[in-house]
């Protein structure tokens, strides 16, 4: 499916999960790949603001942030139905500037959890849907963004490849 056909049935909340994480980025998304055993290499989680959807997500060298859904490229959606609330957004929102840390990617992709004032993105992603009481199943303190996603998949959510139409 593409972008175009895909953007009215996104939700907030709903889980986006990348395979690459770019062009610009193909040792990183090599890296993760190998270390973790997934196909998936990055998570977000939609968010719409009128009549614009946007990714609230943790990126290296950036930290957590919202970016143009659209911008992205291609992309898997899982709709995951949670409940958005003003709290979860509260929590979302708050933590947009926090740094990325490289340490709990390394641990994340090692098995072992290392907690920090930071994130990755898959561990933003699971504290939203924690914090929206939807992770009953997930013992994983540090999911990896493929654990996210086999989550969701394991829950009886569809997956769908969103096509990028740039």
């Amino acid at each position: 499916m593409n972008y175009a056909e895909a953007r009215s049935k996104i939700k907030t909340g709903d889980l986006l999960a990348w395979r690459t994480l770019g062009s610009g980025n193909r040792f990183w998304s090599w890296l993760i790949k190998h270390a973790t055993g997934g196909a998936h290499t990055h998570v977000g989680v939609a968010w719409w603001f009128r009549d614009r959807l946007f990714v609230l997500e943790a990126r290296e060298r950036v930290g957590v942030q919202m970016g143009a859904l659209s911008n992205t490229g291609s992309f898997d959606w899982l709709p995951t139905n949670i409940d958005w609330t003003i709290d979860l957004e509260g929590f979302a929102f708050s933590h947009l500037g926090k740094r990325y840390s490289y340490l709990e990617a390394v641990g994340a992709g090692l098995g072992f959890p290392v907690h920090n004032d930071e994130f990755i993105c898959s561990e933003y992603a699971a504290e939203l849907f924690r914090r929206a009481d939807r992770l009953h199943g997930l013992k994983i303190k540090s999911p990896t963004p493929t654990d996210l996603v086999q989550y969701w998949l394991d829950q009886g959510v569809p997956m769908t490849t969103i096509r990028s139409t740039r």
